[in-house]
């Protein structure tokens, strides 16, 4: 099973990656990205160095783990405008969301899924984090929702631990860091 979640913004590029990276540190997890990495030329998956702060297992905090998300990034062509009005085709009165939409011209999607447990949380953070940085609009095709500012860094941040509770003892899935990223 996997999540996914969208993020469509305005000229990305990698001078952008620094300041991602120090957003997604801000959710109480220290992230190091797989080096080499860069947004032109990466497809599949991105792995990531973490360490966590605020994990409800306690036992799974302050140790280094490996994790990441399915990522792609593609230019967006023709007519844009939000999740919504593509489903339903409802016109409504232009507001913040719908014109950071209009002037998007790329979309960067993560594919998170359910084999590790802080999956979910790097790939929302770090979708979060870069809808923030880069003034984007985050779209959870989920749950049918598309926030941007800090709406969307408080829901990350909500939704990943809530789903955390969830889990017992037992049912986390996490991999080790071995000293060095394989990709």
């Amino acid at each position: 099973m996997s999540y996914d979640l969208s993020v469509h913004l305005k000229g990305l590029d990698d001078s952008i990656i620094p300041e991602w990276l120090s957003e997604i540190r801000k959710f109480h997890i220290d992230a190091e990205i797989a080096p080499g990495f860069s947004f032109r030329n990466h497809t599949g998956f991105l792995p990531f160095k973490v360490v966590v702060y605020d994990c409800p297992n306690r036992d799974l905090n302050q140790t280094e783990w490996l994790t990441g998300f399915e990522l792609s990034v593609s230019r967006m062509e023709g007519k844009k405008g939000t999740f919504f009005s593509k489903i339903f085709g409802k016109k409504k009165a232009p507001n913040c969301i719908e014109d950071k939409l209009s002037e998007a011209d790329t979309e960067v999607r993560f594919r998170i899924s359910s084999q590790d447990s802080f999956e979910f949380r790097i790939g929302w953070y770090a979708a979060a984090a870069l809808a923030f940085v880069s003034d984007g609009v985050l779209t959870d095709l989920h749950e049918g929702m598309q926030m941007d500012g800090t709406e969307m860094i408080r829901h990350a941040h909500t939704v990943v631990l809530n789903d955390e509770k969830l889990l017992g003892e037992q049912d986390w899935r996490v991999h080790p860091f071995k000293d060095h990223f394989r990709i």
